[in-house]
């Protein structure tokens, strides 16, 4: 079967130099120092959005975090205690930061900077991109004009805190998302259930196929996917696997689960990452692990953006 062995190696070892050269400017910028995002030009009790997907509730209670056979970083697995909370039903999208940006003037960090990290598909690997942001997400004569329902990207922690405040929101900690993501399920790996695909059913917007080789898009796309389109959580909740990762408050530290509180827990008070969850259009599972699974944590310096990470809000639970 295999007729030409010796080209197949020299392929694989090329592929796997792009991929680390990628890698090496990922994690570059990962360590950038930006200054912070200039003060909104209106206040939040006095901005007016939309919101067309709505909120779910979480009701507040006792759920499973982590998982013990899992990275060092997501154990031990433990019980914590969570306030009620209301979670967006959707990933923050183009046309909801643009009238953000319309509304306040803002202007994010990768507009400032100029660049941004991009993974581009066709040379297969990590890039700084000059004039990738938010509006052209893969640099110049990319768009997110007839868009406005994919889930913005190319955002800073900073930029999509920034967004939050003035929606009268907040981040989610780590611990808020894992809980919505997960349920009362203990044993779901994933927002549906325990399986990536069942009844080969495509569940997600992921990376199918090898990474970074080729992304065979049987889910239908390759990049990002409008919000919404694929089956909902059991509680109602649309993307929480897949399409973007999404930017939590909580700062990264490994050994969080040996430190945190146990009620209402927010993670680490400082660090130098923040948490990401829920993996990307860039996941696979072809390892045998995915940064879609529940319980998995990445993480990312805050001033860092890309075209594979976004955000979506939470409030307080009003009291009836």
């Amino acid at each position: 079967m295999n007729r030409r062995p010796n080209r197949s190696i020299i392929l694989l070892v090329a592929f796997g130099t792009l991929f680390i050269a990628g890698t090496v400017v990922y994690q570059n910028q990962s360590g950038e120092q930006d200054a912070a995002p200039p003060d909104l030009a209106i206040a939040s009790e006095n901005a007016t959005r939309n919101e067309p997907q709505g909120g779910v509730s979480i009701a507040g209670g006792i759920y499973l975090i982590g998982y013990d056979a899992g990275p060092r970083d997501v154990r031990p697995s433990c019980q914590i205690k969570l306030a009620p909370f209301v979670i967006d039903s959707t990933e923050v999208t183009n046309a909801m930061f643009a009238e953000f940006v319309e509304a306040t003037g803002y202007i994010t960090d990768a507009e400032r900077r100029g660049q941004s990290l991009v993974f581009d598909l066709q040379k297969q690997t990590f890039t700084q991109q000059q004039g990738a942001n938010w509006q052209t997400p893969a640099g110049p004569g990319s768009s997110a004009v007839g868009k406005p329902d994919h889930p913005v990207v190319q955002v800073s922690w900073y930029d999509a805190q920034a967004y939050a405040k003035w929606a009268g929101k907040s981040l989610p900690t780590e611990f808020q998302w894992e809980a919505a993501a997960r349920g009362k399920n203990l044993e779901r790996s994933y927002p549906w259930g325990t399986t990536l695909n069942p009844n080969s059913k495509a569940m997600a917007n992921l990376w199918e196929g090898n990474f970074p080789i080729r992304d065979l898009g049987t889910d239908g796309y390759s990049g990002t996917s409008p919000v919404g389109i694929y089956p909902p959580s059991e509680n109602g909740l649309f993307d929480l696997a897949g399409n973007v990762s999404e930017w939590t408050s909580s700062w990264y530290a490994a050994d969080s689960y040996d430190r945190i509180t146990r009620e209402n827990p927010t993670g680490p008070n400082t660090g130098d990452a923040r948490v990401t969850r829920g993996g990307s259009w860039l996941s696979s599972d072809q390892t045998g692990t995915s940064e879609a699974m529940v319980w998995y944590r990445s993480k990312l310096s805050p001033e860092m953006s890309n075209n594979f990470t976004g955000f979506r809000c939470v409030r307080n639970q009003t009291p009836n």
